[in-house]
């Protein structure tokens, strides 16, 4: 009996050490991204960059999303999951120190380094919550997103007055303004390093057998590419507006410290969803409802930055919401929807892949649109047109409340 109960606090023991690693790694999944936007003024001023090579700089992480997410599920036929995640935190750091050094080249090699652990992130994190916690599955997911909301409303909220205190300070800096405050946003990446370094969190290896026969049949699933889809649509959207959202405000006459804060909102709003889906997730309605209340609200979040931009306060909050419920109800569709840890993490990579290649062209492509017409209005047209396609996907991506068929459950 005393040693079934030393067993079981030993399980206890390494399960609170693996989700305070899980959530700490969570908490530098945004922030490296969305954190740079509100610089991108002040970086392109300082480097003369057009709107199409300061939207590269937003994409440059998305390409890297998109081309290690299959890399990520392959390395777990080597690897354990956690020393995967392990080193995609390193990457991250990483790319935020590159990133740092103040040219434009720095920056984009900065930008590839921090994609790739993010990655490595997005995909491992749904399948290590499979594995480890299959009957918290959506509540886990949701304090793992109210992380990565924290982790992008620090980054978001203080990066311009970061980079004015180092303009203003008396003392002397080996670096711009703007430089000053990436290098203080890499200071959260060393808190799960310092957890890893612990040595406190048992490795579990998954079984090396069936991987490849898993990986190709979600590419033949239509269950499969429902998620995919809605999941891929999600990051353009969010991406898009991320990058873009503080020359949006800008235009229509706030300042950068002001359109930063805004998207410091944004970020912070994202949290909310986490926190309402957390404890009452069975008792809010069929996943389908859920839906298509966050699809809506986002939508009507960019028509009212269009129509009616004064209000631009309440459309980064209401976004911010919409957007994240939407992505954690996503990401809980990636477990409910597969039978394995494998397939979890086949299903994650082939979502991750499709939408991140689209989230990296938008940025570009709707800064190159803005080029073009020298006004907002055309793209956030655009973008309320990908907000209605993202809701007809939520309503097929969506587990019915009472499925008929196992197809209906999962791939």
């Amino acid at each position: 009996m005393d040693t079934m109960k030393r067993l079981q606090r030993l399980a206890q023991h390494d399960a609170a050490f693996l989700l305070l690693f899980i959530f700490l790694v969570a908490l530098s999944l945004r922030g490296p991204v969305t954190g740079l936007p509100p610089l991108l003024d002040r970086i392109s001023t300082d480097l003369n960059l057009s709107s199409s090579q300061s939207g590269l700089l937003t994409s440059l992480p998305l390409l890297a999303f998109a081309f290690f997410a299959p890399v990520a599920s392959w390395l777990t036929r080597h690897f354990t999951i956690e020393r995967i995640l392990a080193s995609g935190v390193g990457l991250i750091a990483i790319g935020m120190v590159i990133r740092t050094f103040g040219s434009i080249s720095s920056l984009y090699l900065g930008a590839v380094f921090i994609g790739a652990g993010i990655a490595i992130g997005n995909v491992l994190l749904p399948s290590l919550l499979k594995r480890e916690f299959p009957h918290h599955v959506v509540q886990l997911t949701a304090i793992y997103v109210l992380m990565m909301s924290i982790g992008g409303f620090l980054m978001s909220s203080f990066a311009v007055p970061l980079s004015l205190y180092a303009e203003q300070t008396t003392f002397h800096l080996p670096m711009s303004g703007w430089s000053f405050a990436l290098a203080c946003q890499s200071l959260l990446i060393l808190l799960p390093l310092v957890v890893w370094f612990s040595c406190k969190i048992t490795q579990h290896q998954t079984s090396k057998t069936g991987n490849v026969e898993v990986a190709t049949s979600v590419w033949r699933s239509v269950t499969a590419w429902q998620v995919a889809s809605f999941l891929a649509v999600n990051s353009l959207i969010n991406y898009i507006v991320v990058a873009w959202v503080p020359a949006i405000l800008m235009s229509n006459g706030y300042t950068d410290s002001t359109a930063g804060l805004y998207q410091g909102y944004l970020q912070l709003a994202g949290a909310i969803p986490s926190l309402i889906l957390a404890p009452f997730i069975n008792r809010l309605g069929s996943h389908r409802r859920l839906c298509l209340f966050a699809t809506g609200l986002t939508s009507l979040s960019v028509a009212g930055l269009l129509f009616i931009p004064s209000w631009s306060g309440v459309w980064s909050v209401s976004f911010g919401f919409g957007v994240s419920m939407g992505f954690i109800l996503g990401l809980s569709f990636v477990s409910l929807r597969t039978n394995s840890p494998k397939q979890a993490a086949a299903l994650s990579g082939m979502a991750q892949l499709i939408g991140y290649t689209l989230a990296a062209v938008g940025p570009v492509l709707i800064g190159a649109l803005y080029d073009w017409h020298a006004s907002w209005q055309a793209p956030l047209y655009v973008i309320l047109a990908i907000g209605c396609v993202w809701m007809l996907l939520g309503w097929l991506a969506s587990p019915t409340p009472q499925p008929t068929t196992k197809q209906e459950k999962s791939l």
